[in-house]
Parts: C-alpha cells; structure tokens; sequence
C-alpha cells in the first residue's frame, strides 16, 4: 500500500479501513528536502501540515539577541508545522528546518478542512495528535521551569535516547533552555559514573 507508514500512524488513534484511507490519501503529496533545508520560515505564512516518512527535523524560533531557540524535534512517523500559522493564516512564528535528508507527506489547510469535513474519523484522529501535541508541550515547559540542567538531560535522553545520537549538542541544549558548556558538563559527569 502507497504511504503505508500515514495509514499505520493513523491507525495508532483509530480504526480505519484502506478503503477509508484511500478516499482521501491522494489528498497527501509527497516531498523531498535535503539536511538544512527550511520547510517553513519565521515570518511567512504557512498552510501546510507535514507528515514525517523519513528524516529528521526542528522547529525553531529566532531571538531578539539573535539567537535560536530549539522548540521541537520531529523524526520519523511524527507530525509537523507551524499550527499558529496554519490554522489562522498569520505569519508563521518558528522556522522549520531539517536535521537530515527527509521524506514528506503534505496537505493544506484546505485540503485538511476537506478531509475533515467529508471523513469524521480523520478529525478524530486529527484531533487526538492535536491533543496529544499540546499535552506534551505542557509537560515540556513544566519540566523548563521546574528541573535543573541535570535533570532536564535526564528526562530528554529517558524519553528521546534515539535522538541524543542523531541531534547535535547545541540544539539539545537549545531545546532543553541550557548552555552548551553545561550540557557538555552534564554528559562528562555521566560518563565518569
């Protein structure tokens, strides 16, 4: 089956039949970026949602000083975009670039209202990622204001160990709210115990 792994993910929220699947999986074009390439930028509009085949890619947001503060890392059968963008049709406001050469499926906002509308099940399952989404944000932002460095590390390699492999450190200490210099302390520690 054509775009196998979009159907196994949809299937991970609810029940869905190839038949229903194929009604609106032409809707999903596919597309290819190289390592470093943006899929969206900070301060253009954004009306599409990505689904990741294969590759690896991070969401990011520019800084009054400059810099760049790592917001998200999607790999492999996840999902992506700059829903402020998408769904309301303003500016996006995080850039979305890739970590890897990577393998999309894509729809618009459009298409996406069409799916939805005519395919009750999808918005189901739209809806479940969506909530899943935010729920992980709160616990992300709970653990910024609440851990120190040390633990922070902790927790990102417990539930992301396939990504400490393949993420450089200075965006692993972006996304955790860290210095370089103390995210390459706290790995030292780890590897002298």
């Amino acid at each position: 089956m054509d775009k196998k792994l979009l159907y196994l993910n949809i299937q991970t929220k609810l029940a869905i039949t190839e038949e229903e699947f194929k009604q609106f999986s032409d809707l999903f074009v596919r597309q290819s970026i190289k390592k470093k390439q943006k899929l969206t930028e900070e301060g253009k509009a954004n009306d599409r949602l990505y689904f990741i085949e294969k590759g690896l890619l991070f969401s990011f947001k520019t800084l009054d000083n400059g810099c760049e503060q790592v917001i998200q890392f999607a790999q492999e059968n996840h999902w992506i975009s700059d829903l402020y963008s998408f769904f309301s049709g303003s500016k996006a406001l995080f850039t979305i670039q890739a970590l890897e050469d990577t393998e999309l499926l894509s729809i618009t906002k459009q298409e996406f209202d069409i799916i939805c509308t005519q395919h009750p099940k999808m918005e189901t399952a739209f809806r479940l990622n969506f909530q899943s989404a935010y729920v992980n944000t709160l616990l992300r932002l709970s653990d910024v204001y609440s851990e120190d460095a040390e633990s922070k590390y902790n927790h990102f390699v417990e539930h992301n160990p396939q990504l400490v492999q393949l993420v450089p450190q200075y965006l692993i200490a972006s996304y955790l709210g860290i210095l370089p210099s103390s995210l390459s302390r706290i790995r030292n520690k780890k590897s002298k115990k």
